[in-house]
């Protein structure tokens, strides 16, 4: 009996969509230039260089979210006299503080009330005959339907708020918001329409050869599409169902180390009180239950859909498939051989 290899199916996808889960938690590289970065801020800001130091905070809160480095942000952006940037980094640090029942929450939320005190905020206002396609930007940034109308936080300064749409002229406003504590309205200009462009006549015959032609390559494509199916409906049906077993044993190990992680948490926590080694325990526990709960959803799915795909597979003549499972710390396999 002659063998041959017809498929190799790497599910290269499903080990990096595991990968990126895990990836969710900072890497040690990300944690590494995260606290680099907090200390590059901390000095220019000491030494006076606010527009250095901000985008530094502000980066180093995006690789590793910390809520200390969330408050030096709030502090930095009030410096620069951004009042909304500031109230909205210490409104955030006054939702993990409370929730973490920090004992910064009450200073965290008296300074939240001194900055909205202060705050501006911007209306946008779009007619009613505007058309559903409208995209309407705030500094580069969309402002989706459910903003029209509502008043956004926004900075002093200079702003410019634009309108696109298919078939009409961009439209453009700006505005310069002053440092006191007010609401300004913005009206989007009327619409202008482009001139329809003319289209150029094909003659009706050719259109019709074309058309024909198309529909039988179309037909073509889609009986050899159903043929190549119906060959490796089992085949297929093996390989997803073999992705389901590995997703199911994945979840279960990670479910495993988010238990032993969580359980390491319990000399340094009392109750749901716990010092900062007993929440970065938890913390961590949290990242691997969640990697273990999607991968073992999908895990199951898959295998419940190779299971069918199997079983409803036309029948095969004289063949057989030898499905092998590969894993690896980042990477989940499946190598399928068939036999005729």
């Amino acid at each position: 009996m002659k063998s041959r290899t017809i498929l190799s199916a790497s599910f290269v996808a499903f080990g990096l969509g595991l990968s990126s889960l895990a990836s969710a938690q900072p890497t040690t590289q990300e944690k590494a230039l995260a606290s680099r970065l907090f200390d590059d801020a901390s000095k220019a800001l000491a030494a006076g260089k606010t527009d250095e130091a901000c985008p530094k905070y502000a980066e180093s809160e995006r690789l590793d979210p910390e809520l200390g480095t969330l408050l030096h942000l709030g502090e930095c952006y009030a410096k620069q006299n951004k009042t909304a940037s500031a109230w909205t980094s210490f409104k955030e640090a006054n939702d993990i503080a409370t929730q973490r029942s920090d004992p910064r929450a009450p200073k965290i939320r008296e300074r939240v009330v001194a900055l909205e005190k202060n705050l501006a905020n911007l209306v946008i206002v779009v007619a009613a005959n505007e058309p559903q396609a409208l995209e309407v930007r705030q500094d580069g940034a969309v402002v989706g339907r459910a903003g029209w109308g509502t008043a956004i936080p926004v900075d002093p300064g200079e702003h410019k708020i634009s309108a696109t749409a298919p078939g009409a002229k961009p439209r453009e406003v700006k505005l310069t918001v002053p440092d006191k504590a007010q609401t300004l309205t913005v009206n989007l200009p009327p619409i202008e329409l482009l001139p329809a462009e003319a289209q150029p006549e094909t003659p009706p015959s050719n259109a019709a050869t074309l058309t024909s032609s198309s529909s039988a390559q179309t037909s073509a494509s889609a009986d050899h599409s159903r043929s190549w199916f119906s060959e490796h409906q089992r085949t297929l049906g093996l390989v997803i169902g073999g992705v389901g077993v590995v997703g199911i044993g994945v979840g279960s190990a990670f479910g495993l180390m988010a238990k032993s992680t969580y359980d390491k948490s319990d000399p340094h926590c009392n109750g749901d009180h716990c010092d900062s080694t007993g929440h970065d325990f938890r913390e961590s526990a949290l990242g691997k239950a969640t990697v273990s709960d999607v991968t073992f959803g999908v895990g199951a799915a898959a295998l419940i859909g190779g299971a069918i795909l199997f079983l409803t597979a036309p029948k095969a003549s004289a063949q057989s498939a030898v499905v092998t499972p590969i894993i690896g710390p980042n990477l989940a396999l499946i190598s399928v051989r068939r036999s005729f």
